[in-house]
């Protein structure tokens, strides 16, 4: 499988965070609209948090970690995301885009014979999406365990996963700010050495399940550690940005390599 690109837009920058399960239509149709003119079969992979939607439902039932234990929270924070979704696929497709939604909860789960999780995965449909020229998209979801039980799947995960999967020469984040801020400032670039401390000192700002920008900080650090070339925070809010990332251009942002 080789992807280019892998695009992960954060529930920040596609939902109204503060209301549940509210889209933020605007962003939604001008990211699909960007995509309709510049995305080219194949060449990218899309990932999608669960903002006011799957973070609303989760946190009725997750037990402080991830886990969901009731089958009835399970269901509903996989309803909600389908739901997220939906909107999703109704805006790519109205303006020509052939997005493919693949539901995690049928590639991910977690194996727990022992008292650490091993998450497993298979990514064929995936691949199997991207040779038939469709833009493959994937949400941030509960996914099932061994034991029984769900697990809270970040769609940070998910896009780091992908990006190694796929070779890709970026990893891209969409959040509604510019990037890592540092002091209200955004910093335009972060290396390898200096993320420790970083991800140390953005830990405990958030009360997102998935743990916030030091979530997506902790995946960036995997990434690399893994082999991964490049990522990227940014602000997909901003008109623009995301279509210029699909054409390879620099985009305005936190760059970490």
């Amino acid at each position: 499988m080789r992807a280019d690109l892998v695009i992960k837009l954060g529930g920040s920058a596609i939902t109204q965070k503060d209301t549940p399960y509210s889209p933020n239509l605007a962003v939604i149709d001008r990211i699909a609209d960007e995509f309709s003119s510049s995305w080219r079969a194949g060449r990218v992979l899309l990932v999608h948090g669960g903002g006011s939607f799957g973070h609303r439902a989760a946190i009725k039932y997750v037990d402080g970690g991830s886990k969901l234990f009731s089958p009835r929270g399970i269901a509903e924070t996989r309803h909600a995301m389908h739901r997220l979704t939906s909107i999703l696929a109704e805006s790519f497709l109205e303006k020509g885009v052939p997005f493919f939604a693949i539901d995690p909860s049928a590639c991910f789960f977690y194996e727990e014979a022992d008292s650490k999780p091993s998450l497993g995965y298979s990514l064929r449909p995936v691949e199997l999406a991207l040779s038939a020229g469709l833009l493959p998209s994937l949400g941030g979801d509960v996914v099932l365990s061994s034991q029984g039980h769900g697990r809270i799947l970040s769609g940070d995960t998910i896009a780091r996963i992908l990006a190694l999967a796929s070779s890709a020469r970026l990893l891209a984040f969409g959040t509604d700010v510019d990037g890592y801020l540092e002091g209200g400032k955004h910093l335009g670039k972060i290396g390898r050495g200096e993320l420790k401390e970083i991800i140390a000192a953005a830990k405990g700002r958030s009360n997102d399940v998935t743990g916030g920008m030091a979530g997506k900080l902790s995946e960036v650090g995997e990434y690399l550690s893994s082999g991964g070339e490049r990522a990227l925070i940014f602000n997909a809010t901003r008109p623009g940005i995301v279509a210029r990332l699909l054409r390879g251009e620099e985009v305005e942002g936190t760059y970490i390599d």
